[in-house]
């Protein structure tokens, strides 16, 4: 994950449902969180593994839901994530 030629949208963990984490935009900015579903999610746990994950559907008016990869689920979520944690959501939309 290069911050150098991708562009990132902040978020915060505020809660989870099911396998899932439900995060909200910080700033606002503005942005229409309807394009973001399907956008790729990235958190950087404190060992410094990064895990990916991928906005599945929009929770709400105004908080997405994301699903991290299978292998991340199967071993109890990437580590560290709570309400709280700060996840960085990929503008570019991924081929």
């Amino acid at each position: 994950m290069s911050d150098e030629d991708e562009e990132f949208l902040d978020a915060v963990v505020i809660g989870f449902e099911d396998d899932d984490c439900i995060v909200s935009l910080t700033g606002g900015g503005g942005a229409d969180i309807g394009s973001l579903v399907g956008r790729d999610v990235f958190y950087e746990d404190f060992k410094g593994v990064v895990w990916r994950g991928k906005i599945v559907d929009i929770y709400g008016d105004d908080t997405l839901k994301v699903r991290f990869q299978s292998e991340a689920i199967s071993e109890g979520g990437p580590s560290g994530l709570g309400q709280g944690s700060l996840v960085k959501i990929s503008v570019k939309a991924h081929g």
